[in-house]
């Protein structure tokens, strides 16, 4: 009672207690996540088994499983292609969102704190936003050839103007009397920038990084198609339809979606989780439900 009664004269609200079956919750999650994933695989294969779906055009889900068992443990010319496809495509990503980031971030850091300089970029950022990075393919293989040096320059202009935006409009949300208490108190730009500007752009920053990372993410497989010379879940597609096997193009396509997937809930969930729902969820200011 006296807590409830201090957070009525205060104005805020203390965390409400959750119950302590995290795991079990956890796992109840997951399990409606999978559920429904799980039901479309066993309609499909169904179907594919009744006849009523053309098996050599989608091909039953055992039969995807079956083709990527024998892509990884075959004792043939293939055993060990799809890892060498999947780490291709993993090193390009993470390379190119990686310039992606460190470029991006503290260029909308700059740009955030610069109006002037902002109002002045802002068309050009409005114009490059919405331009798909894949159209640039074709003028990159002519200056740079087929390669990995394409590949990963069109996967880092995929990903760089929606960090770089989602940067500046997080810093620009930021509420300058914020700034100016801590100025007032004697704090210099260091107690600024990770003590008001960090916290209170981490929203849009987060938001940004998982835009950028799903653009450069898709970009990839168009990239991969094109200018890849030998390796690539994107080129592994590509290729497979020389041949017409369309095992090998779902086995590619599953797993562009797993990893995918993985990244949004392993890196990027997990991130938001120990971030944003722990800084900006753990307490209801104003005393707002």
């Amino acid at each position: 009672m006296k807590q409830a009664s201090a957070s009525a004269q205060t104005g805020i609200i203390a965390p409400t207690s959750r119950p302590a079956w995290g795991g079990g919750q956890a796992l109840v999650q997951l399990g409606r996540f999978l559920v429904p994933i799980a039901a479309l695989l066993l309609i499909w294969e169904v179907a594919v088994r009744g006849g009523w779906i053309a098996a050599n055009i989608f091909p039953a889900p055992s039969m995807v499983f079956a083709r990527a068992s024998e892509l990884i443990f075959s004792t043939g010319p293939d055993r060990g292609m799809l890892l060498t496809h999947i780490a291709a495509s993993l090193y390009r990503a993470i390379v190119a969102f990686g310039l992606s980031v460190l470029i991006a971030i503290p260029l909308g850091f700059l740009l955030g704190l610069l109006p002037r300089v902002y109002k002045w970029l802002s068309p050009i950022l409005s114009l490059m936003l919405p331009l798909p990075a894949v159209a640039w393919t074709p003028i990159l293989l002519v200056a740079f050839g087929q390669g990995d040096r394409t590949i990963i320059t069109v996967c880092f202009l995929g990903a760089f103007f929606p960090v770089l935006y989602s940067t500046i409009q997080g810093v620009r949300s930021v509420s300058r009397q914020s700034i100016w208490v801590i100025q007032s108190m004697g704090g210099t730009r260091r107690h600024v920038l990770l003590n008001v500007l960090l916290p209170g752009s981490l929203p849009a920053l987060i938001s940004g990084l998982k835009l950028g990372m799903a653009h450069s993410w898709r970009t990839l497989v168009a990239a991969e198609m094109l200018a890849a010379l030998s390796a690539g879940l994107g080129y592994m597609i590509f290729a497979a339809r020389s041949y017409m096997d369309v095992s090998t193009m779902f086995v590619g396509i599953a797993l562009l979606a797993l990893i995918g997937m993985a990244i949004e809930y392993g890196i990027f969930g997990v991130l938001e989780q120990n971030t944003i729902r722990k800084w900006h969820g753990s307490s209801r200011i104003g005393g707002a439900a």
